[in-house]
């Protein structure tokens, strides 16, 4: 006997519900419920949104991992470096050198990024057709990542003006474009981890000849276009719309970047992650998102752009 179907009723919650239950939890100073809504909604934007952090993963410190300056009350992150090391050949009866090794460090320093301070009445807000939280969170928190990548691509772009040999140049977007930039990672005993480009020059990747990609991904390009693609010549590609970030560099047509791993590069720490603060004077309410972040190259030989002509 087969079981009775029942007709399953779903309520449709509108924008203006939720507006008006994020007002009513502040009208009940149920601030923190309130606040912790919107930074989980927040940060998941914040992820998606930077390229640094699919470069480099972020990592959120607990108090007791934060280092102390000796000289100020800044807040910083010392990161122990691999202590190089070398063999040699003995006879049976020999030994080794005798060395006492030293082992590197480097500090991470902090920052904040912080959004525009909004404001606005509750009984204005409450009309809203659009979730507040989307509104805060594209505002805001968007322009929060910018400032990350900004940051992060101008610090690289600094460190390779004074690293002439791992910044080449290539006729286009081929093979040996991208043949060029592995080669002179590797030359330096370093493995590829990830290539970062805009979106705009992802699609290059459009015009790569079957001789080069094979058949295959030639004709899956042409069904589904590029967006499908997450590797190329088997690398995972980090790309972006961020075209007035990423700019090509040198009077190139493209720019793009290969960097080693994380653990071959550097870190990206956090004090606190992207949080919503809200508050309500009278029938006002006032609310901006800031964050803490920390990025260190640990190593500038990991990385090398290639400007593509």
């Amino acid at each position: 006997m087969s079981s009775p179907s029942y007709r399953t009723e779903t309520e449709k919650v509108s924008a203006q519900f939720i507006n008006s239950n994020f007002v009513r939890k502040l009208e009940q100073g149920r601030v923190k419920e309130a606040t912790e809504e919107g930074s989980a909604f927040i940060r998941t934007k914040m992820r998606q949104e930077a390229f640094v952090r699919e470069i480099l993963p972020p990592v959120l410190l607990a108090d007791d991992e934060i280092d102390r300056d000796e000289n100020t009350d800044q807040p910083k992150k010392i990161v122990e470096k691999e202590p190089d090391s070398v063999a040699t050949f003995v006879p049976f009866h020999g030994t080794g050198p005798r060395t006492l090794f030293r082992g590197p460090r480097y500090a991470v320093f902090f920052g904040k990024t912080e959004s525009q301070r909004f404001r606005k009445s509750k009984f204005e807000l409450m009309t809203y057709q659009n979730d507040i939280r989307k509104i805060l969170s594209d505002n805001s928190v968007k322009d929060m990542a910018d400032q990350e990548d900004i940051k992060f691509i101008g610090t690289v772009n600094t460190l390779l003006a004074t690293l002439p040999a791992q910044v080449v140049a290539a006729a286009g977007f081929t093979s040996a474009a991208f043949k060029l930039g592995f080669q002179n990672l590797v030359g330096r005993r370093l493995p590829i981890g990830k290539i970062l480009m805009t979106k705009q020059t992802y699609y290059e990747a459009l015009d790569l000849p079957a001789t080069s990609v094979g058949d295959d991904v030639a004709s899956a390009h042409y069904r589904e276009g590029i967006e499908k693609e997450e590797r190329l010549w088997g690398i995972p590609v980090v790309s972006t719309i961020k075209t007035d970030i990423l700019t090509p560099q040198g009077g190139a047509t493209h720019s793009m970047y290969m960097f080693a791993p994380e653990n071959f590069f550097g870190n990206f720490f956090l004090l606190q992650d992207a949080t919503l603060f809200i508050k309500q004077e009278a029938d006002m309410i006032f609310f901006h998102s800031y964050a803490a972040p920390g990025i260190g190259i640990g190593n500038t030989a990991s990385m090398v752009r290639v400007d593509i002509t």
